[in-house]
């Protein structure tokens, strides 16, 4: 007698079953590519934005992450995001900066003393500034990731920045960072992320710049054992929503953007805090794998600083204003 009572129950008032399902069926399904590997920190930060914007929005925005650069290269993916093939990303300024050359500025050799000072910069008027360029581009700017200092590393041994010279060095596929390294007299190659540690290991290129930890989850480590402490840049991180996207989810509900853009700069503060930690982690292991770490004077920092000055000089009076800013911060 209960048996035919419930499926009367369930013949007579099916809405009262569905109504669960329907109430956590997603509105909308993304796509957030990254190119490093699922335990990296951008990487666990995209996981993390989108477990804030599932919660936020009760399940009506789901966004799946695609790690191992799955969906692409930087520059394809980028590409797809202009065209909204892609939702959401994370750049380095050495990419991005090739679709808005603005933001060239924010990778400058030698511009910030440290991090505490870049984050200054990037969490005042100035990131701020440069946030708001996207907005009339085919990219929506949504917050800053940290990605450490940059520093040389080889096959062979350089004691010096000046012995960098005429030896092959990988570049982020960026004319910015090619400039950057053929001022100190190496010979810069572009070459795909994905294809740096067989270029070292066949010895297509002598060496690559790169921070801790992308030194170590690529495995370079294992294949060019010698390190310059000399941080020549610090290259921000961008992440990133296509325009397209940001229509589409304004035309089904314009709060959602604010839930996103929200949940965006929370995943950034947990991006840092992860990334401290991964360079600690990165910097033991160098060291337990024999890594030859070797400091750069103050010195001869300061001489390739006035080397370099070309890459300042060669500014609008608009950036040349941002700089100066940066600078007395």
């Amino acid at each position: 007698m209960i048996y035919i009572l419930l499926m009367l129950v369930l013949v007579l008032f099916p809405s009262c079953n569905k109504s669960n399902e329907d109430n956590t069926k997603p509105e909308l399904i993304l796509r957030y590519a990254d190119n490093q590997a699922s335990n990296y920190p951008t990487t666990q930060a995209a996981i993390k934005f989108s477990e804030l914007v599932s919660d936020r929005t009760q399940g009506k925005i789901k966004i799946i992450i695609y790690p191992d650069g799955t969906l692409g290269n930087e520059n394809e993916v980028l590409k797809q995001v202009i065209f909204g093939g892609i939702d959401f990303s994370r750049f380095s300024l050495g990419t991005f900066a090739s679709y808005l050359n603005e933001f060239e500025v924010l990778e400058l050799p030698f511009l910030y003393r440290d991090s505490e000072h870049m984050w200054k910069v990037l969490d005042g008027e100035i990131g701020n500034y440069f946030l708001t360029l996207t907005e009339d581009s085919e990219i929506e700017g949504l917050s800053w990731f940290d990605a450490g200092a940059r520093n040389f590393y080889t096959i062979t041994k350089a004691n010096s920045i000046s012995d960098l010279k005429d030896r092959v060095i990988r570049v982020q596929e960026s004319d910015f960072m090619s400039a950057v390294v053929s001022v100190i007299g190496a010979n810069a190659v572009q070459i795909p992320y994905s294809d740096v540690y067989s270029s070292l290991q066949t010895l297509k290129i002598n060496g690559a710049e790169n921070n801790f930890p992308s030194y170590v989850s690529m495995g370079h480590s294992e294949v060019a054992k010698y390190m310059l402490l000399d941080e020549h840049i610090r290259i921000p991180e961008l992440q990133v929503m296509s325009k397209k996207t940001f229509e589409k989810i304004n035309s089904i509900n314009p709060s959602y953007i604010d839930i996103i853009k929200q949940c965006a700069k929370e995943s950034a503060i947990y991006e840092r805090d992860l990334w401290k930690k991964a360079e600690e982690d990165a910097l033991k292991k160098m060291k337990e794998q024999g890594v030859i770490l070797t400091e750069v004077t103050e010195e001869e920092k300061s001489y390739y600083r006035k080397q370099i000055s070309s890459l300042y000089e060669n500014r609008t009076e608009k950036e040349k204003q941002i700089i100066k800013a940066i600078q007395d911060m």
